[in-house]
């Protein structure tokens, strides 16, 4: 069985990142200058606090994450992307990624982190994403109708980081 490797991305694994939100179509080509920002954010080191993190399967990476602290919010993490490559789903990728995230939250204390929410589609093609939130202990705490266009609402997981 392959090991997963999770570890910090570079600048290197950009272009894997941004394809692997086109792959599971999560955004359209023309939202793709937001993950310059937030990567380039992350490189130089202007995003304090954020981390994207990135899941090597077999040498090449498989998967990738991205959260930060949640700001005007008490301890409170949001897990902004998480993706998978396709043929990569059910591989263990997007589990070694959220214990990489939980395991990093938990071991920089409670005085910094407390909760950990993520957001998704209510759309059925988002029905596995959001079993593996249910998976992984969180619990649906919101949902906010027509947030993503009419019919497809903003689900919101939560889940303490404090046991």
């Amino acid at each position: 069985m392959a090991t997963t490797l999770v570890r910090p991305a570079t600048p290197a694994d950009t272009d894997v990142i941004k394809q692997l939100a086109l792959d599971n179509q999560m955004f359209e080509p023309d939202e793709m200058g937001d993950f310059d920002e937030m990567l380039a954010g992350f490189f130089d080191g202007t995003l304090e606090g954020h981390r994207w993190i990135v899941a090597d399967l077999d040498g090449a990476v498989a998967g990738a994450a991205y959260y930060a602290p949640e700001p005007f919010a008490d301890r409170m993490w949001n897990l902004y992307f998480l993706a998978t490559a396709p043929d990569r789903h059910g591989a263990g990728v997007g589990s070694a990624l959220m214990n990489h995230v939980l395991g990093n939250l938990r071991a920089v204390g409670v005085d910094l982190a407390r909760t950990l929410i993520v957001d998704t589609s209510s759309l059925d093609g988002y029905d596995g994403a959001r079993r593996f939130y249910r998976s992984k202990g969180f619990v649906e705490e919101a949902r906010v109708r027509d947030f993503y266009g009419p019919g497809d609402h903003k689900v919101t997981f939560w889940k303490s980081l404090i046991d």
